[in-house]
């Protein structure tokens, strides 16, 4: 979520809770939403008794983030949006909701799949989804996020079947995958790459030192780098919609699918993986050299399952390094010039990128070693039980920028919920 783009406000103050009517205060604008807090009241008392105390405490605290960001508008009606943080982005954002529905879903699977119909109901004639939908009814679509859409339709369709969703939501998925092939490198080079009029928006990851050296802000695709993350979630992508092609009795969407997977993923394990290094990276398009920094992207090929188990040894062994990621799961690796423990995308912490590459390292057998930085990461969150910060300070645990951030209350779950099992990963078993 870009800096600039941030519209802030005073922190929105809980008024009241009954009825399954809440009132927030955000600047001098009284929101009313109604919600329907049975479901959700009922999986939260039924899930608090199956976990630890701390981690009740958690979902308790997830659950109202999440719950407590949703507001309905003019910009999306007639559905009920959840914004990534009340009091600090206002508007809709394109991979947060993604998020948001994978959270979400665990109680109230509507809700979660209103998060895609805002989304797809204002995609673009090329296939691509805006970045932002403001509270206003504007829109940023000179840059787009991540395609992380189709897997988190899948898991959401997985705690909820729906088949006709999936028969509405389906062709609108295969245009947004035409997207990324016909404009971000797909189909030309076979691997690809973030663009737009800002390549570290068009990524999510904003200012990160990935894309230094003039990256970030290149008009010309011949200054490129096909990014391991980016290449990853296609691969996800795919995947998914040969789920969801299953599910529509569509056997030779289904093949095409996992065929186009397949594919991709040696072509990232041929030209992104550096045998020297021991690890996946970003690559110039042109020039083969390798991006500027190392990064939790490059654990996405273990959470889609595209490593081989000696490529996920030499990772891990990355992993563990105090001088890379070791303990925090750190944006960058540490000894990285220009690393900087809070500086938003060049060095914190994100429950994100942390939760894909600790799954990652876990399913490949590091369960030990993915469990103490996940368990560094959650004392970091309980640290702090006034809100769930938008990321963290990978030296200090400190919280920082955006409070009550909804994906990261998603990660949060994830981490209590989606971490000794494939509830997120059985699509690439």
């Amino acid at each position: 979520m870009p800096k600039n783009k941030r519209n802030r406000c005073a922190r929105p103050a809980l008024l009241l809770l009954a009825c399954g009517t809440i009132l927030f205060t955000a600047g001098s604008n009284c929101l009313a939403q109604t919600i329907s807090s049975s479901p959700a009241a009922d999986w939260l008392a039924k899930t608090t008794r199956e976990v630890s105390p701390s981690e009740a405490a958690l979902l308790k605290r997830s659950q109202a983030t999440l719950m407590g960001n949703v507001i309905t508008g003019d910009a999306w009606k007639p559905y009920r949006g959840v914004m990534p943080s009340l009091g600090t982005y206002r508007g809709i954002w394109n991979w947060d909701s993604a998020f948001h529905a994978v959270g979400i879903s665990h109680w109230d699977p509507e809700l979660a799949r209103e998060q895609f119909k805002i989304l797809f109901g204002k995609q673009l004639p090329n296939g691509a989804l805006p970045d932002v939908i403001w509270e206003k009814g504007g829109m940023v679509t000179t840059f787009t996020k991540p395609p992380v859409m189709a897997w988190a339709v899948a898991v959401v369709d997985r705690r909820s079947p729906d088949i006709q969703f999936l028969q509405e939501i389906y062709p609108k998925l295969v245009k947004l995958g035409d997207f990324w092939l016909n404009e971000r490198g797909g189909a030309a080079d076979g691997l690809f790459y973030y663009a737009g009029a800002d390549t570290g928006d068009d990524s999510g990851w904003d200012d990160s030192i990935r894309w230094d050296d003039g990256y970030r802000y290149s008009k010309s695709n011949d200054h490129r780098l096909w990014a391991i993350d980016l290449n990853c979630y296609m691969v996800s992508h795919y995947r998914a919609l040969a789920y969801i092609a299953q599910r529509l009795g569509l056997a030779q969407d289904r093949d095409k699918w996992n065929r186009m997977a397949s594919d991709l993923a040696a072509r990232i394990n041929t030209r992104l993986w550096d045998d020297k290094l021991g690890f996946y990276v970003d690559r110039d398009r042109k020039t083969g050299k390798n991006g500027p920094a190392l990064s939790p992207a490059g654990f996405m090929p273990l959470f889609v399952h595209i490593a081989s188990p000696q490529q996920a040894a030499r990772v891990a062994t990355i992993a563990s390094d105090p001088a890379k990621f070791f303990p925090g799961m750190p944006t960058v690796a540490y000894d990285t010039p220009g690393y900087v423990s809070g500086g938003y995308w060049r060095g914190p912490a994100w429950l994100n990128t942390s939760y894909f590459a600790l799954q990652g390292l876990r399913e490949y057998g590091y369960s030990e070693l993915a469990g103490k930085i996940r368990s560094n990461l959650l004392g970091w969150i309980s640290a702090d039980p006034s809100s769930l910060r938008e990321y963290y300070d990978s030296r200090t645990g400190k919280g920082a920028g955006a409070e009550g951030l909804g994906w990261s209350a998603t990660f949060a779950i994830a981490f209590v919920l989606d971490w000794d099992n494939d509830n997120l990963t059985w699509l690439f078993q």
